[in-house]
């Protein structure tokens, strides 16, 4: 018996092919390797014994990922020639936190200097040696030397160690400290502490150890006087760390604060997984793509850089002093001379373009983003670029202003303004008093939430941004599947197409007045949003009969508008969306200098 394991696997950091060399090592049955591009394959012979414990062995090792996108096991006739080539090594620079069998060993041993030829740990930087001298904690190993670090941490109620990701500060909950995340140590009941879906725990537990921003529940909340509404959460992404939350967890402890959190950060829903920002075993990312004349971005801190030998994504390039091409976001300011300025959103749904190969497809793109303006508009190579809506906050910046606004749109507006005053006096008034001086400057779409948590009565701070997050938090302890229609309406003035601000908020307010739930309506701003643009991409489809929707920005970190949006969209196109790239700032420094290929 024959029967092929196969892997679709999108990074090219070589975790695969190490991958598959360590199984052909460990192997008693027969066996080869092989790979074509992103496509790999194990071929075995052996009985229907030998081949299940093989099938054991492989389900063990190869660890759940961001970028494998597919697998499976197929039969292979005995006389079926071979499509891929044998496996080739592959020495890609990689850093990916510990593979499966390191896990379990440093879980069993709280040993994490054994050197791995997997994930990358074959020369640590660090040794007991170095713990014991920055701590001065003197044991005869390693784990005697966390189990008493676990209660040095118990007893000071914190600790910092140096660790295979930077020097580390730890600790318990009840000290909380801005910038810090909740690191896990014990997964098995986060889902008592957290608001936390089947898939995003996946994402958690993928061999990357990205960061999920998650909303702690009341009760967890109030025993460890937490004070934010979300919280990026982490699992152990080194062995250090991992001994170190290995022996916590020993001590009864589920989760502690800690600094340096990783910069890869993942949003999961209905079993997509959209990446908001890189983190260290993503870049450098490198395309045998061509550009005519070189050419340079950066965005978010991520660079790109192209020329006629390829393009490069990394976190920082030395141009050394090569005239280039620059390219910067049109809502950023820049000394550079002769720079060209372009629209975020056309950058970032070129990024898609590129990732995709969809360079003759006409799309519906759909950018949302907390930090560059938000637009939905449609591409196709006959027509160009087609502004749809731009959203925009037409100079409504406070509380107060948006209810002057209202209140002069119409004799509707003037009378709900009263009503909404009779009825809420002291909220009416928190309104009047709000006044955002932190993150004022939130994007268009952002402010229309962060507007709405006040409306509602659920802020009176005075940050915008926290504002818009307790708007999104609020929603996420809904559990319905729709909810009241807020009013995203489409005007036209000088400026093109923009969405009104004021109407969602009018709309807000007549749903209080009628004595709707706070949760039921903060949850209808994203739902209707997600309505909204499944209605943006129909008006697409009947003006150029679209390809796809091309989804990105990082909004869609929200996981009810990631759900609702693919739910609206999928049934009549296909999604796309990024997949090696962060949905903003890699992929716009990405896509902005691809612009001019198109």
């Amino acid at each position: 018996m024959r029967i092929a394991f196969k892997f679709h696997y999108i990074h090219d950091n070589g975790l695969f092919s190490r991958l598959f060399n360590r199984i052909e090592e460990l192997s008693d049955v027969p066996l080869s390797v092989h790979n074509d591009g992103q496509h790999y394959m194990i071929v075995a012979d052996g009985n229907q014994e030998t081949l299940e414990q093989l099938a054991e062995q492989i389900s063990l090792l190869i660890p759940r990922s961001l970028f494998l996108e597919d697998s499976k096991i197929e039969a292979v006739d005995e006389g079926d020639e071979l499509t891929f080539d044998p496996l080739s090594e592959n020495n890609t620079s990689f850093k990916v936190p510990y593979c499966p069998e390191c896990q379990k060993s440093v879980i069993d041993t709280l040993d994490p200097f054994t050197s791995c030829s997997v994930c990358g740990f074959s020369n640590a930087s660090l040794c007991l040696d170095d713990l014991m001298t920055h701590t001065g904690v003197e044991t005869a190993n390693s784990k005697d030397f966390f189990q008493q670090l676990a209660s040095l941490l118990i007893e000071k109620g914190e600790l910092t160690l140096p660790t295979f990701n930077g020097t580390r500060h730890f600790s318990l909950l009840h000290s909380e400290v801005k910038g810090q995340g909740i690191l896990i140590c014990d997964p098995s009941d986060i889902s008592e502490r957290f608001l936390i879906t089947q898939v995003e725990l996946d994402a958690l537990m993928m061999v990357e150890k990205p960061t999920v921003r998650l909303k702690a529940k009341l009760k967890f909340r109030a025993e460890n006087e937490l004070e934010d509404p979300f919280y990026p959460v982490f699992f152990a992404d080194d062995k250090i760390t991992l001994a170190l939350t290995t022996a916590i967890k020993d001590k009864n402890i589920d989760a502690v604060f800690c600094d340096h959190i990783p910069t890869l950060r993942v949003a999961s829903a209905l079993e997509e997984h959209m990446i908001v920002t890189v983190g260290r075993d993503m870049l450098p990312y490198k395309l045998d793509m061509g550009l005519e004349h070189p050419s340079f971005c950066e965005s978010g801190g991520i660079q790109a850089y192209g020329d006629t030998k390829g393009v490069v994504v990394a976190s920082k390039i030395n141009l050394n002093d090569r005239p280039v091409i620059h390219y910067v976001p049109k809502d950023e300011t820049t000394q550079v001379a002769n720079a060209i300025h372009f629209e975020p959103a056309h950058a970032a749904m070129r990024s898609i373009v590129v990732e995709h190969d969809l360079k003759d497809q006409s799309l519906c793109a759909i950018y949302l983003s907390k930090d560059h303006p938000s637009h939905i508009f449609s591409f196709s190579k006959k027509i160009g670029y087609t502004p749809m809506l731009l959203f925009t906050d037409q100079n409504i910046s406070q509380p107060v202003d948006m209810l002057e606004a209202i209140r002069t749109m119409d004799e509707r507006g003037s009378r709900l303004v009263d009503n909404f005053q009779d009825k809420f006096p002291e909220l009416y008034d928190k309104i009047i008093q709000t006044k955002f001086t932190t993150h004022a400057d939130v994007s268009d779409i952002t402010k229309v939430w962060a507007m709405a948590a006040v409306f509602l009565g659920l802020y009176n701070g005075d940050d915008a941004y926290e504002s818009f997050e307790v708007l999104e938090s609020t929603a996420i302890e809904y559990n319905g599947k729709s909810g009241p229609r807020i009013d995203y309406k489409v005007i036209s003035n000088d400026e093109g197409y923009q969405l009104d601000m004021r109407l969602a908020i009018r709309s807000a307010m007549s749903f209080k007045l009628a004595g709707l739930d706070d949760y039921l309506l903060s949850f209808g701003f994203i739902d209707s949003l997600a309505d909204f643009i499944a209605q943006q991409a129909e008006n697409a489809d009947a003006n150029i009969g679209i390809n796809g929707v091309a989804l990105s920005g990082n909004l869609f970190e929200n996981r009810q508008l990631i759900m609702r949006a693919y739910n609206g969209l999928s049934v009549n196109f296909p999604v796309y969306r990024n997949e090696r790239l962060s949905i903003d700032d890699a992929n716009i420094a990405l896509g902005a200098i691809t612009l001019g290929s198109e």
